[in-house]
Order: C-alpha cells, then sequence, then structure tokens
C-alpha cells in the first residue's frame, strides 16, 4: 500500500522543489512558450502567460489531491523547471516520472538534483516500488540525467510517443526501490 503524501517542498543542496502557483506564471511562461525546449513534450508552446495562468491554475486545483505530485524547480527563488510523477499505478505501486528545465539553466546538473529528489521522496516517503522514464533518442541530454539519478536503460521502443516532433523512438528507464536502496544505502 502506498503512503500517498502529494506534492511537499523538497530541498536539495542548490533547489527547492514546491507546488506551483498562479503567480509564478511569468517563470512557468519562459520554458513552456520555448519552442526548443517543447521540442519533445506533449503540451504545445504556450503562446502568453495568461495561458499559462490558466494551466497553473488546473494543477493548482490538483494539489488538493495527495494523489498529485507535481513540482516547480526553484533555483534562487526563480523557477527554473518542473518535475512531476504521473500515471501512479496503487496495485503495481509504480509511476512515470517527467521534467522540464528552460534552456537558460541546461547543463548545470538542475534536473538530475531534481529527480534524485524526488526518486528518494517517493521511494522512502511515499513507498513506491518502481519508477520508470523516457525520452526521444534525439534528446540525449535527458538520457544523460537519467543515469546520473541511477536509473537504469531497460529498452528501445519505436513510435513510443507522439510530440511536437511527430512519433519519437524512445529509450526507457526504469528503477526500483530495492535497487535505489542498494545503491543509496549499502
Amino acid at each position: 500500500m502506498l503512503n500517498h503524501k502529494g506534492t511537499k517542498m523538497l530541498k536539495t543542496e542548490r533547489l527547492i522543489l514546491r507546488k506551483i502557483f498562479p503567480e509564478d506564471a511569468e517563470m512557468v511562461y519562459k520554458w513552456m512558450s520555448d519552442p526548443e525546449v517543447c521540442k519533445y513534450e506533449r503540451w504545445n508552446v504556450h503562446k502568453n502567460s495568461d495561458f499559462t495562468r490558466g494551466y497553473i491554475i488546473e494543477v493548482f486545483d490538483d494539489y488538493k489531491s495527495d494523489y498529485t505530485y507535481q513540482w516547480g524547480i526553484e533555483l534562487n527563488k526563480r523557477l527554473i523547471g518542473s518535475i512531476s510523477i504521473v500515471n501512479v499505478d496503487d496495485f503495481d505501486q509504480k509511476a512515470v516520472m517527467g521534467y522540464c528545465i528552460e534552456k537558460n539553466f541546461w547543463s548545470n546538473g538542475y534536473a538530475t538534483e531534481a529527480v534524485k529528489a524526488v526518486l528518494k521522496y517517493m521511494f522512502i516517503e511515499i513507498g513506491i516500488n518502481r519508477i520508470e522514464a523516457s525520452h526521444s533518442v534525439n534528446n540525449k541530454a535527458s538520457g544523460r540525467v537519467l543515469e546520473k539519478a541511477g536509473m537504469i536503460l531497460e529498452g528501445h521502443a519505436k513510435d513510443y510517443y507522439y510530440c511536437n516532433m511527430g512519433f519519437q523512438d524512445s529509450y526507457l528507464y526504469g528503477l526500483t526501490k530495492s535497487m535505489y536502496i542498494k545503491n543509496n544505502f549499502s
């Protein structure tokens, strides 16, 4: 049985992972409106910050549920990205992770730091048994994030998902609670 707690604030060495609020719209708009950032994402590029504010209000409403795991990645009081756990399956005790970082903050280890914090929270606090993630084979940087965070490459899937660039072949990653504990606490 999972111990759902929802989106709780998480702190790392450099980051604060926290809920996203409507007043964060201008910061969130910076990455959700960038075609390069959104290239492999499923959402359409945001056209203005009012649209982004509406999106946040939907997410904010979901925070009422302890089953919602959606964080803004804050660096020095500024949101630079987001990370989420979706498709939580209580029976199989597994879920899917996704993340996105504003282009100006790429290649600084922020995504890896956020992924590690969320993995720890989900395995240790929530009790999930398995977390999966995937990325387009064309988005090699995302694969490096997952590998640095300790996730294991499990396979290659043809036309695995549809995004702004069309159907994408993807690399699939996974990590189980027992592997996480062995690698981090032994």
